[in-house]
């Protein structure tokens, strides 16, 4: 495990077993965490999956990061979204930099975002359906201020989810998760595995096994 720097966001990888051209699993952290918080999930992906999971870009301690501030104490500006809109078009730089990189799949890119990170993958998802293929968004929420002011529903037919929530999560409330799988629907987005737990803001065992179980299935139809 090699921090890199070379690409516009740090960043550490896992190489598939076999050197043909694979499929991106992008993992982004929740605020406050680092690249590491998420990369223990690589034992149990997919051998041949090019595993990358980035930091965020704002340190705030040691070894703590966001991608954008938080103010817990005002639901109506719970987010900034100046940076977080920043931080979107940054990362979305990433995954085109990264697949010319490491010469990976165009269009079959895997996001696995937590919290603030489930948060930036809802919109990517829906900002470059072209791209990325399959959402996993564990206890965050769709941001709808963040999404284009048009949108296209044709172009998300494709677009898998798989969205997870503790039904005791303090830090982002399961209500906000119901909100956002309703725009979804709206949106004809009609593959959506959606599943609550009896856990706050976290993932547990049971969350954890049907998320591989998720994983491995979708992984075997999209080969």
């Amino acid at each position: 495990m090699l921090l890199k720097n070379q690409l516009s966001i740090k960043h550490i990888i896992k190489k598939p077993n076999n050197e043909k051209e694979t499929a991106l699993f992008l993992m982004i952290h929740g605020y406050g965490s680092n690249e590491r918080d998420l990369f223990f999930l690589k034992k149990d992906l997919p051998e041949n999956f090019f595993i990358i999971s980035i930091q965020g870009i704002y340190s705030i301690g040691i070894d703590k990061y966001s991608w954008y501030d938080i103010d817990f104490s005002n639901e109506k500006k719970f987010i900034n979204i100046l940076q977080a809109q920043k931080t979107i078009e940054k990362i979305s730089f990433f995954i085109d930099e990264a697949i010319q990189e490491y010469q990976l799949k165009e269009n079959q890119v895997w996001l696995c975002g937590f919290s603030q990170g489930a948060i930036l993958s809802y919109v990517l998802a829906l900002k470059k359906p072209n791209k990325i293929k399959k959402v996993i968004a564990l206890s965050g929420y769709l941001e709808k201020s963040l999404l284009p002011e048009k949108m296209n529903t044709n172009l998300y037919t494709d677009l898998e989810f798989f969205i997870s929530h503790g039904k005791y999560d303090t830090v982002i409330p399961l209500n906000w998760t119901k909100r956002g799988l309703k725009f979804l629907k709206k949106k004809k987005i009609l593959s959506l595995h959606y599943k609550e737990y009896e856990s706050g803001h976290t993932l547990n065992s049971l969350n954890y096994q049907d998320l591989m179980n998720w994983i491995k299935e979708k992984h075997i139809y999209s080969e």
